[in-house]
């Protein structure tokens, strides 16, 4: 019997070459996965990447932002951070200025452009005067000692902070310009700066730099601002739209505690004024035993709110001494001004700002409004108010004060905030009497004829009612928080300042530029 032997198989062949056709698809398979899995993994790689270096732009835009609110401006070189880096390029000159950042990790590169803002350069300054009703203007400064303890009258002018003047600054007896209050973090040290002259007589002094002959500075815009639109709450047109012509908001409203119109309680105050006059108080106003100098009837204007105000704004009740402000607020009126009640911020985290825009013709020129009127109308009581101050026009004494029946003040008054006029900042704080007799009057000091002058008549004064005057202090102390976005309130006025109001716009780029 034969044996088969498994080699002399015919089907061998067939079977060997099947198992090598197979072998070879596996290897195909194999390396096709394999150079797939590689193309996988290195687009996967980039892919995150990617994501790193935007990222990357991300954490360069946070840091641009935080060297800004820091005051710290300029470009930020290359930061190592994690798998990558990031820089950015301060485009600050720029019209309208923005920032870019890029990212960078291993190949990919991820740019991002953030559109800044800046507030207007008079929130640098606690006392700014544009003068832009052009014309010769001096911002005086006098008085000696502090305030009468039983009267609060007298004491000498003091300004914390720095001043700018289109115009001439004139400091007589003891008054002061000292630096910023404690913490002073942005070193404002009392510097004076002036397009005309400075002249110091007596014991007056100045701490800082004073610098004459300056070149005036470009005037905000303020109606660029566009108001009418960019707020929260348009006062006349939410009482319109009720139909209420007069009193508060009905229940349940929003705003029902915060202000009402034309109130017939106060029928002088708005006789005096042409438009609709809207004053911001609550409801229900308590002293809770507070005396003149005081503020405890609380105020709550809310955090982030911006109201705009079509006519005159009043702080003046029949009931208290003054308000207890309560939020990070705007209040913009197309009219003037009138503070003639204290404002006090109830803590450290609130912040007022306050806006006589005025009203503006065709061309963009102020036509009338934009003051701020300062004093009680009737009683001449004013003590102190903390808010950032912005006149389209002017500081001014209390509405009497333009004609012969302006009522003297009680006292002096104290800011804690500023004083910014696109024109002039007036507060009358001289007084004498007639001769003749009768009330007190204002007076000025016209520097060109070094004469004391009668504020309505123009007439001047006799030796005796020069002997006889009475000066009525005014301090104002700046409030560096205007300087960090997140106690700034809403809206304020933008412009070429250096002080960093935030971000309002984010886009994805492809270059350094933009």
């Amino acid at each position: 019997m034969k044996t088969k032997h498994y080699h002399d198989d015919p089907r061998r062949g067939a079977i060997l070459g099947v198992v090598l056709v197979v072998v070879g698809l596996v290897s195909f398979i194999g390396m096709g996965l394999m150079e797939l899995a590689a193309r996988d993994g290195e687009e996967a790689s980039k892919a995150v990447s990617n994501t790193r270096a935007f990222w990357l732009a991300e954490a360069g835009v946070q840091r641009i932002v935080k060297r800004l609110y820091d005051g710290t401006p300029g470009n930020v070189g290359n930061r190592t951070l994690g798998y990558g880096k990031y820089r950015v390029w301060l485009h600050d000159t720029a019209d309208p200025p923005y920032a870019v950042a890029r990212g960078r990790a291993g190949s990919s590169d991820r740019y991002i452009r953030v559109d800044l803002v800046y507030l207007a350069s008079p929130y640098e300054d606690t006392v700014y005067g544009g003068g832009a009703g052009g014309g010769d203007w001096v911002l005086d400064l006098r008085g000696s000692g502090d305030p009468n303890s039983w009267n609060d009258r007298g004491g000498r002018d003091i300004i914390n902070g720095d001043i700018y003047a289109n115009g001439d600054l004139y400091m007589d007896e003891d008054s002061e310009v000292n630096p910023a209050p404690a913490p002073n973090t942005y070193n404002l040290n009392g510097d004076v700066e002036v397009t005309g002259g400075i002249t110091v007589d007596g014991s007056a002094s100045i701490s800082g730099g004073q610098t004459t002959g300056v070149d005036p500075r470009e005037s905000p815009d303020l109606n660029a601002m566009d108001y009418a639109n960019n707020n929260t709450y348009d006062i006349a047109q939410i009482f319109d739209d009720l139909g209420i012509s007069s009193g508060y908001l009905p229940a349940g409203h929003p705003l029902r505690d915060v202000v009402m119109k034309n109130p017939s309680g106060r029928t002088s105050e708005c006789a005096s004024t042409t438009g609709d006059d809207f004053f911001f108080e609550p409801r229900v106003c308590n002293n809770n035993g507070a005396d003149s100098h005081e503020a405890r009837t609380p105020l709550d204007l809310g955090d982030g709110n911006l109201y705009y105000v079509d006519g005159e704004v009043w702080f003046h009740s029949d009931y208290v001494y003054g308000f207890e402000v309560d939020g990070q607020a705007t209040i913009v009126a197309t009219h003037d001004v009138h503070i003639s009640d204290n404002l006090k911020y109830k803590d450290s985290t609130d912040l007022l700002g306050l806006i006589a825009l005025g009203e503006y013709d065709a061309g963009g020129d102020l036509d009338s409004g934009g003051n701020f009127y300062f004093g009680d109308p009737e009683f001449g009581t004013l003590f102190t108010v903390d808010a950032f101050m912005f006149a389209g026009n002017d500081f001014l004494y209390n509405t009497r004060s333009t004609g012969p029946g302006q009522e003297e003040p009680e006292s002096g008054f104290e800011v804690y905030g500023n004083f910014a006029a696109i024109n002039r900042v007036s507060v009358n704080r001289d007084w004498y009497r007639p001769s003749g007799g009768g009330s007190r009057r204002a007076a000025w000091y016209d520097h060109s004829t070094d004469e004391w002058k009668d504020v309505v008549t123009d007439d001047p004064l006799t030796p005796g009612e020069i002997s006889g005057m009475r000066h009525y202090r005014m301090k104002v102390s700046y409030d560096e928080r205007i300087r960090d976005p997140t106690t700034q309130p809403p809206g304020l006025p933008e412009g070429g300042g250096s002080i960093f109001g935030g971000m309002v716009g984010w886009a994805e780029v492809n270059t350094s530029s933009g």
